[in-house]
């Protein structure tokens, strides 16, 4: 079974064209059998909504879980649509739940879409899709812990978290070096400084970063970490994850970007696909 996670970029390509049609080809390319999404506004447009529209042409069914209501923050018009994170699934969609992370910060409320699917064995599996926030790390770190007490009532259970962390991993920037880079290019960017303390508590929880299951050989200071994800055109961060429960991890076999032609263009992010020979809940 095939897994995919994938930040769509609220429907829209880096320069601002619609992306429906773009991300279908990407995500039919990769075969996947459940696929995470963020920055997903629902129903967009009202009468047409992007996301049904994505689900029927892969054939999928779909959940959505809301972060934001119709309008959002106060700078949004009246009819703006709620924003949130989504499940594709080629199995049969059992149940949802949107759960809210706090705190809630001057760009809006994050959140994590809590999936339960039947797997191929006819067990229940539960897929965990979220997007925390993407400047501090401090309020990544609370969100994590609100996404913690619901996370814990599968610790037994194989299950999979996915999504758009916007963190680091201290083990993409092994060398004085490789870090020196990664300062530079977040000065660059006015963003604050780097940490890594939020994928070191994650995996402290036991979760198994999949990627990092079949990293290759360390990438030279100069060039950036294996597996980068963000900007899709030329990767510089990796910030989006696939993590396995222990039960799950067992099973997996492959883990890598989804650096297919159109997903250069498709988003901003690149998505990354994990493959797992099993998955029975």
């Amino acid at each position: 079974m095939k897994v995919l996670t994938y930040n769509i970029h609220g429907w829209r390509t880096a320069e601002g064209a619609p992306n429906v049609a773009l991300v279908a080809e990407v995500i039919a390319a990769s075969d996947a059998d459940l696929v995470g999404l963020n920055e997903v506004f629902h129903p967009q447009p009202a009468s047409a909504p992007a996301l049904a529209d994505l689900a029927a042409r892969l054939g999928m069914s779909w959940a959505f879980g809301p972060t934001q209501p119709a309008q959002g923050r106060p700078d949004n018009p009246p009819d703006h649509p709620p924003y949130g994170n989504a499940l594709l699934s080629r199995w049969p969609i059992l149940a949802y739940a949107a759960h809210h992370l706090a705190p809630m910060t001057s760009y809006g409320k994050r959140g994590m879409l809590e999936t339960r699917v039947v797997a191929p064995s006819g067990r229940p599996l539960t897929i965990y899709v979220t997007h925390l926030d993407h400047r501090v790390e401090a309020l990544r770190l609370e969100q994590w812990a609100a996404a913690l007490t619901w996370l814990l009532r599968d610790r037994a259970r194989q299950h999979l978290l996915l999504g758009d962390f916007n963190a680091l991993a201290a083990v993409d920037y092994p060398s004085d070096a490789a870090r020196g880079r990664l300062a530079a290019y977040q000065q660059a960017q006015n963003w604050p400084p780097s940490a890594f303390d939020l994928i070191d508590q994650i995996r402290k929880a036991g979760y198994v970063d999949a990627y990092d299951r079949f990293r290759p050989a360390e990438a030279a200071p100069e060039a950036a970490p294996p597996g980068a994800t963000f900007p899709a055109a030329e990767p510089e961060r990796r910030i989006d994850y696939i993590f396995a429960s222990p039960a799950a991890a067992e099973h997996l076999i492959a883990c890598r970007p989804f650096d297919h032609p159109t997903a250069r263009s498709a988003s901003d992010h690149l998505p990354v696909l994990a493959e797992f020979d099993a998955l029975d809940g």
